[in-house]
């Protein structure tokens, strides 16, 4: 310890002392699975991420980037941890052009409040507004242009994840279907690479480089290959009408001939959710209608002009009513925007009441969707798992959430064995699975990122490139990278 106590104050020499914290009452906060950091660092700016992984290079000390948490359940145990770099701090909209609908902003600036910046004079904004004006931040903006806009991106944890986290998982959630990922909005990087090099890619235009882009590559890397500090994003207007149809079935064939219906058409829906009935009765929003108990619940978000909502309402209505729908509603503007937070805030609602909750992300042809969702239906129901389905039926992927306590060492057992069961037939259908959540104890059992991609000893050489000492999130990702 007196040896890292030198390492410290070589650093505080550096930055200050005021972005040092190596308490242990602040550094078990910082606990990445059962690893606790032995100082966790604040930089204010770019500049200053550069001076504390520069010096850690110099150190071999292992770092680890942190946002706000929301996504450190990802990825293996690291293999050490000395450092984790906070950027909390770094949250300013540097650059918020409307015109020309980009902006510019740090990696620490929360998803929230990007897009309370970016509401209208009349409060219009892509997310609740009365629940983001609980929260006050620097970042926000008091004079509200009448910009109109919103950063296309349908994060989880809408609430507290920043942007450099989402963009650094390449995180995205069921409106990705009209949207696309982060990687499709990113215009430009500026990163802290491992050896402490400040690296600034791309720009507020779209044909602004030539050659390999580098900002693409850190889009998902969860802090392998540098942190990421700075980005410039693409914007779009404020869709004119927001509505959301909700229709019930009593099983997932009922469920999945209305949405085959519905892709079969020219109508474009920013998302079709296809979710069981424990996914649906656990949002957190108490307006949500009473399907009952059983079968299925497809929610259908419509983002448009008015009249194309209109249409896209008329004809899914006569579309459910012609399979066996059980029951629909449809909700509007500030419900719309509720029950997709809801939607984005279930994981953390079920992390709080299921202690031993395990999550894994299927991905798989789009083709095969009902036939991988059936089969991982009946699997945990064999196994007599408790789970919550959300199936992105135009997405080709699924959340499938184990819904265990953390002292049911049987339940955990079976779990453990249905994943693999699950990674054996994405795989037979040219798919993969990545488990997103589980108890620490148990990701030393689990696949965590599945069967390694084809392009593994690609991966594993541009990461030896950037990092020759392993300095980054060690272990954390694909391959133990």
């Amino acid at each position: 310890m007196a040896d890292f106590t030198q390492i410290l104050d070589g650093l505080a020499g550096i930055i200050g002392q005021e972005p040092i914290k190596s308490k242990p009452d602040v550094t078990a906060q910082y606990a990445v699975d059962n690893a606790t950091p032995k100082a966790v660092i604040f930089p204010k700016n770019t500049q200053q991420v550069s001076e504390v992984v520069t010096h850690a290079n110099r150190k071999n000390l292992a770092i680890v980037p942190w946002g706000s948490g929301s996504k450190m359940a990802m990825g293996n145990p690291p293999k050490r941890l000395d450092m984790v770099v906070c950027t909390s701090c770094m949250k300013h909209m540097t650059d918020v052009d409307t015109e020309n609908l980009t902006i510019t902003l740090e990696a620490g600036v929360k998803f929230r409040d990007i897009q309370a910046r970016l509401a209208t004079q009349e409060n219009r904004c892509y997310l609740p507004l009365e629940d983001l004006g609980k929260e006050t931040n620097e970042s926000i903006c008091s004079d509200r242009a009448n910009s109109g806009c919103f950063l296309p991106i349908d994060a989880p944890f809408a609430n507290s994840a920043t942007i450099g986290g989402i963009v650094a998982s390449n995180s995205s959630g069921p409106r990705r279907l009209l949207y696309g990922l982060p990687r499709d909005i990113v215009l430009g990087v500026r990163f802290v690479a491992p050896n402490g090099e400040i690296v600034g890619t791309g720009g507020k235009t779209v044909k602004n480089v030539s050659g390999y882009d580098i900002s693409k590559l850190m889009i998902g890397s969860l802090g392998t290959l540098g942190i990421l500090c700075e980005m410039t994003l693409r914007l779009l207007p404020l869709p004119e009408r927001m509505e959301t149809l909700l229709v019930s079935y009593g099983s997932l064939s009922d469920a999945s001939a209305f949405v085959k219906r519905v892709f079969e058409t020219q109508l474009l829906p920013a998302a079709v959710e296809v979710m069981n009935s424990n996914a649906f009765t656990n949002l957190k929003m108490g307006s949500a209608p009473d399907f009952g108990s059983g079968g299925y619940v497809v929610a259908v978000a419509l983002e448009a002009f008015e009249e194309a909502v209109k249409r896209m309402r008329g004809e899914m209505l006569d579309m459910a009513r012609a399979t066996a729908a059980k029951g629909d509603a449809s909700i509007q503007e500030d419900q719309h925007r509720r029950f997709w937070l809801a939607v984005s805030d279930l994981f953390p609602c079920l992390a709080g009441r299921f202690s031993g909750l395990i999550t894994v992300q299927l991905n798989y042809p789009i083709s095969q969707w009902k036939e991988i969702i059936e089969f991982a239906d009946n699997t945990l129901s064999t196994s007599h798992i408790e789970h919550a389905i959300l199936a992105r039926a135009g997405s080709g992927l699924s959340l499938i959430n184990f819904l265990i306590d953390q002292g049911n060492t049987t339940a955990m057992n079976k779990g453990v064995e249905a994943i693999g069961t699950l990674l054996g037939r994405c795989r037979k259908a040219g798919g993969n699975l990545v488990v997103q959540r589980a108890p620490t104890e148990l990701k030393q059992d689990l696949p965590m990122w599945g069967e390694r991609p084809s392009d593994f000893l690609v991966m594993k050489r541009i990461s030896e490139q950037l990092d020759p000492a392993g300095i980054m999130s060690p272990g954390r990702f694909v391959g133990g990278l």
